[in-house]
């Protein structure tokens, strides 16, 4: 059984997901490549959690090269910024909830919504909102009316023959009603009452 597992591991297949060539490691080959990635991991992490200790360090022998009153306003002040930062974030996730809820009632996508509270404010978000629905509307009503034109009428398709009644006339174009009441003259002054 255990030599099953080595044989799978020696087979092991590492796709790339960038040109999909196939790599085949060994067993040892695929550990060394996970230690190195490991070690490169955790040196990278290392060096970050070094460089906020070195910060928070710094900042500590600043505050104490500090008097009391100078020390505790540095610390106010520093307060005060994460509160602002927190509550910049809390707003902007608000934001984010009433734009996403807002293109949602307004039947455009919610993927929208980050874009738009870049802007910010509120009232600039819902003029935009507004000039894009209006955008959407428009190019919709275009792209309809586009597939509903007909060509014009060919080969003398515009003579009108038979009888016909006030609702078709009152369709009738101009020209279409010049060339009924030549065609049937009589009929053209029962329609009009002339």
């Amino acid at each position: 059984m255990a030599d099953e597992v080595e044989t799978t591991n020696a087979n092991q297949v590492v796709e790339d997901n960038q040109n999909d060539d196939k790599l085949t490691f060994t067993p040892k080959e695929f550990d060394s490549e996970v230690d190195t990635r490991i070690a490169n991991a955790l040196a990278t992490a290392k060096e970050k959690w070094d460089e906020e200790k070195q910060a928070e360090i710094n900042q500590a022998e600043e505050l104490a090269k500090l008097s009391a009153a100078d020390r505790k306003k540095a610390e106010d002040e520093a307060r005060q910024k994460a509160l602002d930062e927190r509550e910049s974030a809390l707003n902007r996730r608000e934001l984010t909830v009433n734009v996403s809820s807002l293109l949602k009632e307004r039947e455009l996508p919610t993927d929208l919504a980050e874009s738009l509270v870049k802007l910010g404010n509120a009232d600039e978000i819902s003029t935009v909102v507004d000039s894009l629905q209006q955008a959407i509307q428009q190019g919709i009503n275009d792209g309809v009316k586009d597939r509903l034109r007909q060509d014009p009428p060919k080969n003398d398709a515009t003579k009108i023959s038979g009888d016909i009644g006030n609702v078709e006339f009152n369709a009738m174009t101009a020209a279409e009603r010049v060339a009924f009441s030549k065609s049937n003259p009589e009929q053209f002054k029962q329609i009009t009452g002339e």
